[in-house]
């Protein structure tokens, strides 16, 4: 009785800690695909860092969008944005192209991986919900 004890225990020990490494490398790969992402789809103009480009593309790795408003950033992905943009005394009035092509999902990722890589964690995101409230464009 006591040997069927200790391994149920051992067992159990064994699936519990394959879990957990299965988790931590999904999460480690969806943070791959988000850099990815991002890499592909936003760097060129806001950087590796997200530090932005002089006056033309804004920075946002200390954005109020990833701190503050993170359920404007998929309308921003989707539809683009236009119109002067203050960020601290600077003010960026360059037109960000639209991304029609990137899924929820895909947004999803890209915003997880700017908040994993410059540290601001929000609400649990939900990419398709907020992608029903954009206004039209």
């Amino acid at each position: 009785m006591r040997n069927n004890i200790s391994t149920l225990c051992t067992l159990t020990g064994v699936v519990l800690l394959t879990l957990t490494i299965g988790v931590c490398i999904g999460l480690a790969s969806n943070l791959k695909k988000g850099e990815n992402l991002y890499t592909a789809n936003c760097a060129k103009c806001h950087g590796e860092e997200g530090e932005g480009f002089l006056q033309l593309y804004p920075p946002i790795h200390n954005s109020r969008f990833l701190k503050e408003d993170m359920a404007e950033l998929p309308c921003i992905i989707r539809h683009g944005l236009k119109g002067k943009l203050s960020i601290g005394s600077t003010i960026f009035n360059q037109i960000m192209p639209a991304n029609k092509r990137l899924s929820a999902e895909q947004m999803s990722l890209i915003i997880t991986f700017m908040q994993e890589k410059w540290q601001h964690f929000g609400p649990e995101l939900t990419v398709k919900k907020w992608l029903t409230t954009c206004p039209s464009s």
